[in-house]
């Protein structure tokens, strides 16, 4: 779901008060949610809705989930703490719209992740702020994605040079790092203990299906966003990376030349490093397939009007007509609309940094060298070391 026109939404999640459309003034400090962040209680939430003004809290009161006035949050405000894992996740993991939709790697169960699950927050219970620092609440993370302070690498802890030492084997893997990143290795399969969305057709969402099958415990269909297919164990796709990217935004790149077919679908997001990119390494991508609404005769992907009424009076969501949630969003976004829209067929690939198992668990050499076609699909004539 995009942004603009949907803000009420994003704000159960994005740290705001009263963030419900576009005149929404991002410089105002006293905007910004500092509980969502720093609450110990665990009672802190949102509220879900439109009605709820953007990202203000919400209570139960009388059995009903009701926006409360700020001096109502005494007891949460006198245990305000320095964030756990749980503040963390409470919005991370649901990226997407619900628990390890979006990224894969980063689930509720991250909160309390074994060692086989992730080796630093399991492990050695490492905080996220042990990796993700910060400096004036500005923090680490991926600077090609948001205004981070800084881009978080496994070099922080771990030698760039001779990561691996004491055997023969040991000198020739330290012979990948100029081209392999950590976690092209280490991290073998996602979504090991909960499952993710690995594609999602949005052309399907509308109906009142009934007897809806599920796929590891998680529901296959949802009306207001389509069907899903989920799965656990997904080995991610390496791809180059060297911190840039090529996205889809709202009246930026937001038109296509791709057929939108399955065998030619439409990028949504990707790296734009090739082997050829100095600097660049392999790193591991979710891949997302599906199917996304467009303009079909200005080839251009369009952002609808899902929720609430603040950008217009037919979302999708209340209305389910996808030409009346096109004109909505058109008319507030400033995107031209033919009024000939259809779906097309997309690919996007996200990042992955979580979800690192034990050392036992990293690839080995047979994973990638002798295996027909892999480096060719990595841009190489041939198996580098000619296996």
């Amino acid at each position: 779901m995009g942004i603009s026109g949907n803000e009420g939404r994003c704000a159960q999640c994005h740290i705001s008060y009263g963030w419900t459309d576009n005149t929404f003034d991002f410089t105002d400090t006293s905007n910004i949610d500092c509980l969502i962040c720093h609450d110990s209680t665990g009672i802190y939430k949102k509220h879900p809705s439109a009605s709820g003004g953007g990202g203000l809290p919400a209570m139960m009161i009388d059995g009903e989930l009701t926006v409360v006035d700020f001096t109502d949050l005494q007891d949460v405000a006198y245990g305000v703490a320095v964030p756990t894992r749980a503040n963390c996740l409470a919005c991370h993991a649901n990226a997407g719209g619900g628990d390890n939709v979006k990224h894969g790697d980063l689930s509720s169960n991250m909160v309390s992740p074994t060692e086989d699950m992730d080796v630093h927050m399991g492990g050695q219970n490492f905080t996220c702020q042990r990796c993700h620092t910060e400096a004036r609440h500005r923090i680490g993370g991926t600077t090609a994605v948001h205004s981070y302070e800084r881009e978080v690498s496994c070099d922080d802890c771990h030698s760039t040079t001779r990561p691996h030492s004491g055997s023969l084997t040991a000198s020739v893997l330290n012979i990948h790092t100029d081209r392999v990143s950590c976690q092209a290795c280490h991290i073998p399969t996602i979504s090991r203990d909960m499952a993710t969305v690995t594609e999602w057709y949005w052309d399907e969402a509308g109906e009142d299906r009934t007897n809806v099958a599920e796929q590891y415990g998680r529901s296959t269909y949802s009306k207001l966003k389509g069907r899903f297919v989920w799965r656990q164990n997904v080995e991610p796709t390496l791809l180059w990376y060297d911190g840039n990217w090529q996205r889809k935004t709202v009246n930026g790149e937001d038109t296509y030349d791709e057929a939108g077919t399955a065998a030619d679908p439409i990028l949504l997001a990707a790296p734009t490093a090739t082997i050829d990119t100095a600097g660049a390494k392999l790193y591991p991508f979710k891949k997302l397939i599906g199917r996304q609404i467009v303009d079909s005769t200005n080839k251009r992907v369009m952002l609808p009007h899902l929720f609430g009424t603040k950008s217009g009076d037919n979302p999708y969501w209340a209305k389910f007509d996808w030409d009346l949630a096109l004109q909505d969003g058109a008319a507030y976004t400033g995107q031209p609309y033919s009024g000939d829209y259809g779906f097309a067929n997309t690919v996007m690939y996200l990042k992955v940094d979580h979800e690192i198992p034990p050392v036992s668990e990293a690839l080995t050499c047979e994973d990638c060298h002798g295996v027909t076609g892999f480096f060719e699909s990595l841009g190489f004539d041939e198996d580098p070391f000619g296996i």
